[in-house]
């Protein structure tokens, strides 16, 4: 298992996800993303990126119960963005996209592709097991992912997020490396 940079609340939040789509489909693996992979997290502040690796799709009643108990569960940080992967599929083909906040629970189906191409071009450096459930990102096509996101962030200037993810694109293009959203705002 990849080291991460979650507290043990995190981890212990971790383990309840799991435990919950686990109870309707087999869970082969799981990936803490973002902070928890790169650097940066800070506990009780930050979201908690997971993808999840399972057996079977979530449909109908199934999928509805995992989202309803997920929801239930104490946040540790911000935000939960989960992604969960059929095993076979491969970024951005998920099978479920999931956010969640102090709002609640929500399926988010139609985000760009470019952020699920650049989450695996960050796990496929950093997580070895990330390899056995999916194919490599070419390094032209997590380029032009990161030139995607570099566009959509001039679209939206005023958003912090948008100005952090510009200043880590621009690294990336020219330097081939990660910086963690506290090294972009430096």
């Amino acid at each position: 298992m990849t080291s991460t940079h979650l507290d043990a609340a995190a981890e212990a939040y971790r383990a309840a996800v799991l435990a919950a789509i686990g109870e309707e489909v087999g869970v082969l693996d799981s990936f803490v993303l973002g902070s928890g992979l790169i650097g940066g997290y800070r506990a009780g502040e930050s979201d908690l990126d997971l993808v999840v690796v399972v057996d079977a799709p979530l449909r109908g009643e199934a999928r509805r119960r995992v989202i309803e108990w997920i929801a239930a569960l104490d946040l540790p940080g911000r935000r939960l963005e989960l992604v969960v992967y059929v095993s076979g599929q491969q970024p951005p083909d998920f099978d479920l996209n999931l956010e969640v906040g102090d709002a609640g629970a929500r399926e988010a189906p139609d985000e760009l592709d470019h952020w699920f191409v650049i989450d695996a071009g960050m796990a496929q450096e950093r997580i070895p097991a990330w390899k056995d459930y999916f194919d490599p990102i070419s390094e032209e096509r997590l380029r032009e992912a990161v030139v995607s996101s570099l566009a959509w962030s001039k679209e939206w200037p005023e958003l912090e997020f948008a100005r952090l993810n510009a200043a880590r694109a621009r690294h990336y293009l020219e330097h081939g490396e990660w910086l963690s959203k506290q090294e972009a705002n430096r």
